[in-house]
Parts: C-alpha cells; sequence; structure tokens
C-alpha cells in the first residue's frame, strides 16, 4: 500500500508537469492518473490489451418484432481495464471504429473483438463522427476540443465567444458537412449543443437542457435528438435549413423504471431510436413508443450498427470482470445480430 501511494504521487507531480496551465475536468485528470499508472506495469501496451471474453452471464434478447429476435444472444467479444471506450460508429466500409480515450487511440474491431490501431494521438478521442465529405471528426476530451483527424488534422472548435470549451460528449453528422455536438458545462448553461456548419461557422444551438450527452439525427435529418443525461425524457427538436433547432418537445419517456440515464443514441434504416441506458439497450418507434429493450448486466454507454450490411448491433458496458473490471476505464465491447438493418445514408 505505501508503493501504490509513493507511485501515485509521482505520477501527480508528473501530470501537473505536463497539464501546465490547461483546465483539465476532474475526469480528464483521473483518467490521466489511470493511464500513467498503468504505463509502469513491464510490458503493457494499451493499445493492444484484450480482457477475457468468455466469462459473464448469459444473455439473450426479448422479441422485439422487426429490430430482433427472441433469444439472440447478446455476446461480449472484447474487454478492458485500461483504456476505456466510447463514441462506436461505423466507417465507410462497414467496419466498427471505437474511440479508446484513455490511449488517445481510435481502434478498429473486427467481428470476433480483434482490435487493430487505425488513429493514434487523438487527444482522448471519445466520439466519432464521418461527414458527407468523408472527413473524420473527433470530440476530444483531454482537452475539450472538436478536430478533423482525417484527411488532415485541423482543430475545428475549443472555444466559443472568446470562452474554451469545457467538455466533448457527443458527435453527430448530417447531410450538408455540418456536424452537431454536445457539450458538458460546469459553468451555466450547465451544458450547450453547437453546430458547425460545413465552411467551419460554429453557433450554439441549443441551451436549455439540462445535461446533453448523446445526439442523433433522424434518418431524413429533419429531427433531432437529445439524451438529457438527467431526465428521463428523450428530446426532439425540428432541424432548419441554417442548422438550428427549434420546437423542443418530449420525445418519448426511458422505460423499465429508468428515471435518469440515456446516453448514446443511434437509430436503423426504419427511424426507430436506439437508446443507451443503465438497464439496456432501449428502442423506440419513431413515434417515440418504446418498443423493447435490448438487455445487459452493465450500464450501456454507446450503441452503434455496423458490418457490410449493418446488420451487427455493438454497444459498450461500463466494467468487465476479474481485477480491475469496475476501474473508471473498464468496458465490454457486445455484439447482437439484428432483424434490422443500420441507416445506411449516414456512418451513424
Amino acid at each position: 500500500m505505501a508503493t501504490r501511494k509513493v507511485l501515485r504521487h509521482r505520477s501527480t507531480i508528473r501530470a501537473h508537469s505536463v497539464i501546465g496551465a490547461t483546465k483539465w475536468s476532474n475526469y480528464d485528470f483521473e483518467n490521466c492518473i489511470h493511464t500513467i499508472l498503468c504505463s509502469l506495469r513491464i510490458g503493457f501496451d494499451p493499445r493492444t490489451e484484450q480482457g477475457p471474453t468468455a466469462a459473464g452471464k448469459a444473455v439473450t434478447t426479448p422479441n422485439i418484432p422487426g429490430v430482433v429476435a427472441a433469444g439472440t444472444k447478446v455476446e461480449r467479444i472484447w474487454t478492458t481495464t485500461t483504456t476505456s471506450a466510447d463514441g462506436l460508429i461505423a466507417a465507410l466500409d462497414g467496419t466498427l471504429l471505437l474511440p479508446q480515450q484513455g490511449a488517445s487511440i481510435i481502434s478498429k474491431a473486427d467481428k470476433d473483438g480483434k482490435l487493430t490501431v487505425f488513429l493514434e494521438d487523438t487527444n482522448g478521442a471519445g466520439g466519432l463522427a464521418i461527414d458527407s465529405m468523408g472527413r473524420y471528426i473527433a470530440v476530444e476530451r483531454t482537452i475539450p476540443r472538436v478536430r478533423m483527424l482525417l484527411p488532415e488534422r485541423k482543430v475545428l472548435v475549443d472555444s466559443y465567444e472568446g470562452k474554451p470549451l469545457e467538455g466533448a460528449s457527443d458527435i453527430v453528422a448530417d447531410k450538408k458537412g455540418g456536424v452537431y455536438v454536445t457539450e458538458g458545462r460546469k459553468t451555466p448553461p450547465t451544458s450547450a449543443v453547437y453546430y458547425i456548419n460545413s465552411a467551419g461557422r460554429v453557433t450554439r444551438v441549443i441551451s436549455d437542457v439540462d445535461r446533453a450527452n448523446g445526439i442523433q439525427l433522424s434518418p431524413d435529418g429533419k429531427t433531432l435528438y437529445i439524451g438529457d443525461t438527467s431526465g428521463q425524457f428523450l428530446l426532439a427538436y425540428d432541424v432548419q435549413s441554417d442548422g438550428t433547432a427549434t420546437r423542443r418537445r418530449n420525445f418519448a419517456k426511458l422505460a423499465d423504471g429508468q428515471q435518469r440515464g440515456a446516453d448514446g443514441l443511434t437509430v436503423d434504416a426504419a427511424g426507430r431510436l436506439y437508446v443507451a441506458t443503465g438497464i439496456g439497450v432501449q428502442v423506440f418507434s419513431p413515434e417515440g413508443q418504446h418498443l423493447g429493450t435490448i438487455p445487459s448486466t452493465r450500464q450501456v454507454t454507446t450503441v452503434a450498427f455496423a458490418g457490410p450490411d449493418k446488420k451487427t448491433f455493438y454497444f459498450i458496458g461500463r466494467g468487465t470482470d476479474g481485477p480491475g473490471g469496475e476501474g473508471p476505464n473498464a468496458r465490454s465491447l457486445y455484439k447482437v445480430a439484428m432483424l434490422a438493418q443500420g441507416f445506411k445514408g449516414r456512418a451513424k
């Protein structure tokens, strides 16, 4: 125990020297300390760590008509205790992309959960969008900002009205070369949504949500969905031609007794909305009716369709089994064979 305290103290000093005057959130600072401590392990490489996948209680789905057949296996295919994982999205060829903010990399994951590094030095990217021009744009969390990673590296937003961004939660691209970004904040407003148009102009379009987190567009791009993590309702807005969002309304109420906790979102080709929650993935019709829940033994944070035909559904759950399995960066990746097909008009 004494050795651990000494190591933590030395790592803290080192982290302060690296951080300098940059303002980091408590989450990012703890993430930095965790990564430094993990890197002290001989032979450790956060890019290649893969935990056991066979352990854990078997979980199957209920019948959700048109979505998933009854008894379909919810299969865990990858785990980590160090790199974290968030912001799942399909690449243009259907390959699953997995941002690992604890290691500042984005990996490609095959159908069996084998990872290969795709992008490095991502500044803790935890969300990714691929826009209509083929640009890969990330929300980065170590130093909060929005940055293009491909085909070139370019910071798009790191401040608004002269003040630095305070967080970077999620991102979705529209059909016009623009992206919507959610920001968690410590000062009023407590969260915000920004629209960055194709010319790089930034507008704060939403500031009336307590904790805007997951964000998604309907397949036709006319409705913007927001997961308000602190509330029990999923929110919807009408998208205007200039990218602004109007007519806020409650789209759906979380089901199965969930009073809060909506996280990542995605849609399928039929316009159904899939919502990461504490008990699994809740599925809603385009009209906001709860259709059923894909169960998970762990709190779900991010969801995506991927694969060549976009008929495999993936999600990340917090934690895993074994030593370190309940640590801040522990995550598990699951897949489900679906009847529904993901929307092919966007990467996500």
